[in-house]
């Protein structure tokens, strides 16, 4: 196996430990015994378990900012608020990859100082992201607010019970709520 092919199965090894019992249940031995191989190969990929968490987190981040970047890049469909456009192609990118994103919207107890970093940078992108959306309300950080936790919940409920949320259920949900958040109010007469 090339190099990086070696170090990909390493961080796939070690992401599913991280979501299936999270960053304690990490270490070098337990990680080499998992991919077939010495824990030398990962002290010369990694050269400490610290880094191979945080190259874990950094790619998984990279992964999941992809899936975000090109679901809000996809042209609204006609009659359909940008909030929820954007939004079933998040779901799409939570499908395609589950794993990346329990990491972060699910996080395991215990991950490095990275880890919470990179949720910071995540959550300004995507309050960056919903400032386009909402335009000139009223109360646009509180709408900003509004339409994170929506997303963040549903992305939630995708990811623990697929079966029970499917995305046109969610999407129907996300439509009523971003409605109301997204209409411009109706001038207010005495």
């Amino acid at each position: 196996m090339s190099g990086p092919q070696r170090r990909a199965q390493i961080l796939d090894v070690t992401r599913r430990i991280v979501v299936e019992e999270g960053y304690h249940a990490v270490t070098f031995e337990r990680v080499a015994t998992e991919c077939g191989v010495t824990r030398t190969v990962l002290y010369q990929q990694f050269d400490t378990l610290p880094r191979l968490l945080i190259s874990l987190i950094d790619r998984e981040v990279e992964h999941a900012f992809a899936g975000f970047r090109q679901a809000v890049a996809r042209p609204v469909p006609p009659g359909e608020d940008p909030f929820t456009a954007g939004l079933a192609g998040v779901l799409q990118a939570v499908d395609a990859a589950p794993a990346t994103w329990r990491m972060f919207m699910l996080p395991a107890e215990g991950g490095p100082p990275e880890l919470h970093q990179r949720l910071a940078r995540a959550r300004a992108v995507t309050r960056s992201h919903l400032q386009k959306v909402t335009g000139h309300q009223d109360d646009p950080d509180l709408s900003i607010r509004v339409l994170h936790a929506l997303a963040d919940e549903l992305v939630r409920l995708r990811l623990t019970d697929p079966d029970d949320h499917p995305i046109d259920r969610l999407l129907a949900q996300s439509r009523r709520i971003a409605r109301a958040c997204l209409d411009h109010p109706a001038p207010v007469h005495d």
